[in-house]
C-alpha cells in the first residue's frame, strides 16, 4: 500500500499524503477524476499519475503538479501542462508495484523550512545557485521554471533545502575541534567547505568520485561527513550536533551497502549514535 502525496488543482487546498492499495486503479481513478496516465519523474525516481484526458475534458491546469512534472523531467518542461489532480508515487518495484514516494521529495515538500534553486549547465560537474531563498516550495519550483526560460546555457533546474545557518556553524566548529580537520590546507576548511546532497544517491556519488582532500565536507539533511585524512577514506561523522564516529565509507559503497547505512543513521537517535548503535 503505497504512500502518495496528492496534488489538488485549487492552491487554497495543501498537497496531502495518502495511503492507496497498488492493485486498487479505481482508488488512484477517484484521486485524479477518470482515466489514467503516468509520467517518470527524476532526482528522485518517481512517478505522477494524472487523468488521460483532463486537458480534453477542460479540467482546470495543475499549476503545482506541472512546476514538480517541469524540474523532474525536463523533456516536459514548457511543452506540456497536467490537468485535474495529479498523485505522485515511488518507482515500481521488482513486481511492478508502486513503491512509496521517495523519502527525498517527501523531506523537501513537507518537512524543509526554506528553499534554494540551483542549476546545472552540461559539462559542469557541480549544480550552481542563486543565493535567492524561498519560504514555500512551489514559489522555488516556479522561480526554477523561470530560470530554465531565461538561461539557455542550463540544461536542469532542480530546488534543494538551505541548510540553517546556525547547524553549519556546528559543524564548523566541530571540524575545528577535530586536530586533523583543523590542519587542513590545501584547501583551507573554512564555513564554506559544506557541499549539500539532494540525495543519497548524491552523496554516495560524491563520496565515491574520488580522494577528497583534508576538511571536504558533504551533508544530506542533517548528517554531515568531513574527510579527516588527506585523499583518504576517514570521515569524520556529525548528526544531533555530535562528532560520534570515524567512518571509512567506501566499502559500504562497494558492498552497496550505503544508502542502507545512511537510512540508519538517519533513524539513530543521539543516544544511539553516542552509543554507536545504529
Amino acid at each position: 500500500m503505497p504512500n502518495a502525496i496528492v496534488i489538488p488543482v485549487d492552491l487554497n487546498q495543501p498537497i496531502r499524503r495518502q495511503h492507496l492499495n497498488q492493485n486498487d486503479l479505481d482508488a488512484y481513478r477517484q484521486v485524479v477524476g477518470g482515466p489514467l496516465e503516468l509520467i517518470n519523474l527524476d532526482r528522485p525516481d518517481a512517478g505522477m499519475y494524472f487523468h488521460e484526458e483532463g486537458k480534453l475534458e477542460g479540467l482546470p491546469i495543475n499549476a503545482r503538479a506541472t512546476v514538480l512534472l517541469w524540474i523532474h523531467n525536463s523533456a516536459f518542461h514548457g511543452r506540456d501542462m497536467i490537468a485535474g489532480p495529479a498523485l505522485v508515487v515511488g518507482p515500481p518495484d521488482a513486481d511492478g508495484d508502486d513503491m512509496d514516494c521517495p523519502e527525498d521529495l517527501v523531506d523537501l515538500l513537507f518537512h524543509t523550512e526554506q528553499y534554494l534553486v540551483q542549476m546545472h549547465v552540461a559539462g559542469d560537474a557541480l549544480w550552481h545557485g542563486d543565493n535567492q531563498v524561498f519560504e514555500k516550495w512551489f514559489d522555488a519550483y516556479a522561480h526554477a521554471v523561470r530560470l530554465m526560460q531565461r538561461w539557455q546555457i542550463v540544461d536542469e533546474v532542480r530546488v534543494v533545502p538551505r541548510l540553517n545557518d546556525e547547524l553549519r556553524e556546528d559543524w564548523y566548529q566541530l571540524g575545528l575541534a577535530n586536530p586533523w580537520i583543523s590542519q587542513a590546507g590545501d584547501p583551507p576548511f573554512t564555513r564554506g567547505s559544506f557541499v549539500g546532497c539532494y540525495s543519497v544517491q548524491e552523496l554516495e556519488q560524491r563520496i565515491g568520485f574520488t580522494n577528497w582532500s583534508l576538511g571536504t565536507a558533504f551533508y544530506y539533511r542533517d548528517l554531515c561527513f568531513i574527510q579527516q585524512v588527506d585523499g583518504g577514506d576517514e570521515w569524520l561523522t556529525i548528526r544531533h550536533g555530535i562528532a560520534f564516529e570515524s567512518m571509512t565509507l567506501m566499502p559500504f559503497i562497494e558492498q552497496s551497502e550505503f544508502a542502507s547505512l545512511v537510512r540508519r543513521l538517519l533513524a539513530a537517535s543521539k543516544e544511539q549514535c553516542e552509543m554507536l548503535r545504529y
